[in-house]
């Protein structure tokens, strides 16, 4: 897969490192110079084009029309939509935009509603995890959040079983999860992690490794903490 990243940049710097290793081919694009021969130095090749990634003659020279992928990371958001702008406008890559603010986040949604730029931003990410967490202490050590997916709308959480749980003894099906949410695991101590079916009977001490939808974690916690 050919990517073209604006942007080389320290996250640019190990986005490229990293898709260099899975075998991609990659072109970088950056305005500075040092940062492009310092690029160049840490992988060992030739694959920065010195240039304003918003110029489309560079964009071009780059590889624009063949790029399976571009991603506009640089540190200015308006910078980014203008790259994401000319990606949507002369060729048929897939985009993947950094946003800086927040807000700025439905411009970029907004350039193609049929094929939609991927937005990244890191503000969200981390806003999104401290929310898991903050909940999570809301019940103590019984929800463990592991990944969130996507934009954020799915997690893979590990909710644990109380002794003291309704469900405890009985059957997973007898778990009535909310609408969008599915159990995809059950770790039992001194056992290996076990894929379940809706006969497997939940013991107390269980941990139970499901993918919920946002809001939803509560809900699910409150089901297993339900007294018998």
């Amino acid at each position: 897969m050919f990517i073209l990243v604006v942007g080389g940049g320290k996250v640019g710097s190990y986005l490229t490192r990293a898709l260099l290793a899975d075998g991609h081919e990659v072109v970088v694009i950056d305005k500075n110079e040092r940062k492009a021969k310092m690029l160049e130095r840490l992988v060992d090749r030739e694959l920065v084009l010195v240039g304003d990634g918003c110029d489309p003659v560079v964009l071009e020279t780059a590889g624009l029309a063949r790029a399976d992928v571009v991603v506009a990371d640089t540190g200015d958001d308006e910078d980014n939509l203008v790259v994401a702008l000319l990606t949507k406008r002369k060729s048929k890559a897939r985009c993947i935009a950094r946003v800086n603010n927040p807000r700025n986040r439905q411009i970029f949604e907004s350039l193609d509603p049929v094929d939609p730029v991927t937005v990244i931003s890191s503000t969200e990410i981390i806003l999104d995890v401290l929310r898991e967490y903050v909940s999570a202490a809301g019940h103590g050590p019984l929800i463990e959040p592991l990944h969130l997916f996507g934009k954020g709308n799915l997690q893979l959480v590990k909710i644990g079983v109380q002794p003291t749980s309704a469900l405890a003894g009985k059957p997973l099906s007898s778990l009535h999860l909310p609408e969008g949410s599915v159990v995809v695991a059950i770790d039992r101590a001194n056992t290996e992690v076990e894929i379940p079916s809706t006969d497997t009977v939940v013991r107390a001490g269980d941990e139970i490794i499901a993918i919920v939808k946002s809001g939803a974690t509560e809900q699910i916690a409150e089901l297993l903490a339900a007294p018998a």
